[in-house]
C-alpha cells in the first residue's frame, strides 16, 4: 500500500499522453473567391481573439493559493487510494501537493521552475528530474509554466512562460451550443483543446492528443464545482487523467478552504541524506511505461 502510493505519485507526475486521433479542419467551398476567403478568415480570427481575451480575463489574479485537499488516485494496481492533504501554489515559483495519513505527511509532489520532485516519506526515497530530462515533457514543450497553468485553471501555450497579447492571436475557435473550444496553432507534436463553457467563458477541460496515427493515449485535465474566489470563478474539483496507454491513471483533487495567503515555504523541500534517490526512468520502466 505504501509503495503503491509512491508509484502512483511518480506516474502522475511523469506520465505522458499520446493519441491516434487527429483534428479535422473544415474546408471552405471551392467556389469561394479569394476576397471572400480573406474576409471569412479575418472574421474568424477576430472572433477567436475576442473570445480568448474573455477567457483570459477570468483568471484569478492573486499570487498565491492554498487549500485543503482531498486527493484520490485511481487506476494503479487495481486499487483506489485516498488521502487528505494540501495544495499550495505561488505563481511562477511552486505547485505543491502534500498527502497526509494519520496526521503525518506521507507523500509530496512538487513542481518548481527547475524540476519535479516526488517524495515517498514512508520508504524514504524520492525522484527528482529536470523537465528536459523527461523525454515526453521535452517533446511536448511542457514545463513548469504549462503545468502551473493547469492547476491555476488558465490557458497556456507550450514553451511560453506567460501569454502575451500577440500569443492570444494563435488560438482558433470551434463552437457548439454548450461549449467553445480554443485550439492553439503552432504545436507540431500535439493538439491542445481548451474546452470552455460557452455561457460563463470559464475553462472546463484541457484535452491533449497526438497528431500522428501511431500516437496513442489522451491526457486530460478537468475542472468542476466553480466558486467565487479572489473576485473570480475558480474550480474546487480538479482531475488529471491519462488514458489509452494501457496504464490508465487519474488524480482527483477536491479543494476546500481556499485562501490567498503565502504562509508556506516556497524555496523547495529539503531532504536529508537518509533519503534514497531514484530516477524517473527507473520507476517508470518497472511499470512498463517507458
Amino acid at each position: 500500500m505504501k509503495q503503491l502510493l509512491y508509484i502512483c505519485l511518480v506516474v502522475l507526475a511523469f506520465t505522458a499522453c499520446r493519441s491516434s486521433k487527429n483534428l479535422e479542419k473544415s474546408k471552405l467551398p471551392s467556389t469561394t473567391t479569394t476576397t471572400e476567403v480573406s474576409r471569412v478568415k479575418a472574421a474568424q480570427a477576430a472572433a477567436a481573439l475576442a473570445y480568448t481575451q474573455k477567457v483570459v480575463s477570468h483568471k484569478v489574479n492573486s499570487q498565491c493559493i492554498s487549500a485543503n485537499a482531498k486527493v484520490r488516485i485511481t487506476g494503479m494496481g487495481g486499487k483506489d487510494l485516498s488521502a487528505n492533504g494540501k495544495l499550495q501554489m505561488k505563481r511562477n515559483q511552486m505547485v505543491r501537493i502534500s498527502l497526509r495519513m494519520l496526521g503525518f505527511e506521507v507523500g509530496v509532489m512538487e513542481f518548481t521552475p527547475t524540476d519535479v520532485l516526488v517524495i515517498d516519506r514512508f520508504n524514504k526515497q524520492y525522484v527528482r528530474a529536470a523537465y528536459n530530462e523527461v523525454g515526453f515533457l521535452r517533446q511536448a514543450g511542457l514545463d513548469f509554466y504549462s503545468l502551473q497553468a493547469l492547476f491555476w485553471n488558465e490557458l497556456f501555450l507550450p514553451g511560453q512562460h506567460q501569454l502575451t497579447a500577440s500569443d492570444l492571436k494563435r488560438f482558433t475557435l470551434e463552437q457548439t451550443q454548450q461549449t467553445t473550444v480554443l485550439v492553439p496553432t503552432g504545436t507540431p507534436r500535439l493538439t491542445y483543446r481548451f474546452i470552455t463553457d460557452a455561457h460563463t467563458e470559464t475553462l472546463r477541460r484541457l484535452q491533449v492528443l497526438g497528431k500522428k496515427a501511431t500516437d496513442k493515449g489522451e491526457f486530460a485535465f478537468n475542472y468542476d464545482q466553480f466558486q467565487q474566489f479572489g473576485g473570480k470563478q475558480f474550480p474546487t474539483q480538479l482531475q488529471l487523467a491519462v488514458s489509452g496507454t494501457g496504464k490508465d491513471v487519474s488524480l482527483g483533487i477536491s479543494l476546500s478552504s481556499l485562501k490567498t495567503n503565502a504562509d508556506f515555504d516556497t524555496t523547495g523541500t529539503k531532504l536529508s541524506n537518509k533519503y534514497t534517490r531514484r530516477s524517473a526512468a527507473e520507476v517508470l520502466s518497472k511499470l512498463g511505461l517507458l
